[in-house]
């Protein structure tokens, strides 16, 4: 802190959760002429705290989360100081701008409020140029100015305050990873979405297509990230998605049917006929995989439990009711939280079994009627070695079905001593040894992504898992190209697998399963860059 006496004083006020490593970034840029530090915590478990006391600064904690507008409010109530400079753990101030505020705080808080221009980087990189116009942000204020409320997004109240901006900049490290960015981004596009909806603030699908193409002209074009190379064109891409997400989550909030179909589904199981299965000549093991699943398992388990003769389930980790409701049906509960991807959670589920056929499902799926008589006809005959029968599943997205008339064929019956998963990380698959595969008559009801943030959200850790898998196989890819497998993504849902017959959903799933494919393109050619820069 400073030592030296001078007439006004400057607090800096920060709000954390988890910031360790970017407060190791920040504090070091503050040392020796700040006069006060106030940090607020909402619950973080790393050594942040043991930082900002190490720096001189006061840890305070509120984990009762109000809000980012809010949260800014109550730490702001800690400080002392004549000048508050509001800073995030992320920002590092440079030489430059901290003599721009040395020089203002010589002078009394008056009605003026100055911007710091901020150049952001990702992942190690610049992606704003400092002789393109950049943004000025309300940082520095009179401790009688404050945020607003607002629940993300928040900024300061300038109450017809004299805007000045100051010379110098910040460097805002954004994010340290691609995961990183996407994670935080879902859940301020989730944060903003829920702020707006009880507000009355609705969207409709064109609007969301066009402020998210707004969006990457602006940053591209109009922000300058042209001038910044690939990770200029990267980032201009990762913000088109955040403004997407945001845009889109509020439109589900208005018009999710997830639960109407989800209840609706549960009285179609109700009225299926029993089967009774006479004359079986095979056996067969129903094989799950599962975490916290209570919502869905008890409906799945309905649709099988006169067809298989043990249910066997793994679980990683559940903390509901999911282990209850399985063992209601007679299912063998084993446990293996050592996750290793899902192809060998899933054969190490499968080693558990007995019967002569496994059967796969997942704990969202349902089987109809025509189905379930078609697997008690193989069952009726002997084992088969030399065949896989596949399931035609139909999705259900947000309540609705936005693939009209196309099904994907999954391989989920199959002999136990011929056949097993791969160990692929994520997207596993049967490996069939080039037998031939039969797909049964019937459909496979798959009641999945209750609502768009769930379905986002899971397509974030997908991208991340599928990209480090292929990463390990040094598997390379051109930038250009990740936009390229994007857009086909985009013409495959939504042409050739007829998205668009479901109008808005259908649109939005296409633009949402495209982010998808750009995201792990995007994350793996950023782990292949960096590893071409460390050799």
């Amino acid at each position: 802190m400073n030592q030296q006496p001078r007439p006004y004083r400057l607090s800096v006020v920060m709000i954390v959760k988890n910031e360790a490593k970017n407060l190791e970034k920040s504090l070091p840029a503050l040392h020796g002429w700040i006069d006060e530090l106030i940090v607020l915590d909402s619950g973080s478990t790393d050594h942040g705290q043991t930082l900002v006391q190490q720096a001189g600064g006061q840890w305070h904690r509120n984990t009762n989360w109000p809000g980012f507008g809010k949260q800014r409010q109550i730490a702001q109530q800690y400080a002392t100081g004549d000048w508050i400079l509001a800073l995030d753990a992320d920002e590092e101030i440079t030489p430059h701008l901290r003599d721009s505020i040395l020089e203002v705080i010589k002078n009394p808080p008056e009605q003026v409020v100055y911007g710091i221009k901020r150049i952001d980087c990702i992942f190690g990189h610049k992606i704003d140029n400092p002789y393109w116009p950049v943004k000025a942000h309300w940082r520095l204020y009179p401790k009688n100015y404050q945020y607003n409320d607002n629940l993300v997004h928040e900024s300061v109240d300038l109450n017809h305050a004299t805007c000045k901006k100051l010379d110098g900049f910040l460097l805002h490290h954004t994010a340290d990873t691609p995961l990183f960015w996407l994670d935080k981004r879902l859940s301020y596009a989730k944060a903003w979405a829920e702020d707006r909806f009880p507000k009355g603030k609705r969207v409709s699908v064109s609007s969301i297509f066009l402020r998210s193409f707004w969006a990457f002209f602006k940053q591209y074009i109009v922000d300058g990230r042209f001038l910044m190379g690939k990770y200029g064109l990267f980032y201009a891409a990762l913000f088109a998605q955040y403004t997407f997400n945001k845009y889109a989550i509020l439109y589900d909030l208005a018009e999710n049917k997830a639960e109407q179909t989800f209840k609706k589904s549960l009285l179609e199981t109700e009225k299926q006929t029993v089967l009774v299965p006479e004359n079986k000549r095979s056996t067969v093991s129903l094989v799950m995989i599962v975490k916290n699943e209570a919502r869905h398992l008890a409906a799945c388990l309905d649709t099988v439990k006169d067809l298989v003769d043990e249910i066997v389930l793994l679980d990683s980790g559940s903390t509901d009711l999911t282990r209850e409701i399985a063992i209601r049906y007679g299912a063998k509960w084993y446990i293996n939280t050592h996750w290793q991807g899902f192809g060998k959670q899933r054969q190490i589920a499968q080693s558990y079994a007995t019967s002569d056929y496994i059967l796969v499902l997942d704990a969202d799926e349902r089987l109809d009627h025509t189905l379930r008589a078609s697997i008690l006809n193989i069952l009726q005959q002997p084992v088969k070695t030399d065949v896989v029968y596949a399931f035609n599943r139909r999705d259900y997205f947000c309540g609705r079905v936005v693939r009209q008339g196309y099904f994907d064929a999954y391989d989920r019956l199959y002999a136990r001593q011929s056949f097993d998963f791969s160990d692929a990380e994520v997207h596993e698959s049967l490996d069939r040894k080039a037998i031939r595969r039969e797909i049964l008559q019937g459909v496979l009801y798959h009641h999945t992504n209750d609502s768009l943030f769930h379905f986002l959200y899971k397509n974030i850790q997908y991208s991340h898992q599928w990209a480090q898998q292929n990463a390990l196989k040094k598997k390379s890819i051109w930038l250009i190209s990740a936009f390229l497998r994007a857009f086909v993504s985009f013409i495959r849902e939504y042409v050739l697998r007829s998205a668009w017959r479901t109008k808005g959903y259908g649109l939005i799933f296409a633009i949402a399963t495209m982010g998808y494919t750009l995201d792990k393109y995007l994350m793996l050619w950023h782990e292949q860059n960096d590893r071409d820069i460390s050799e």
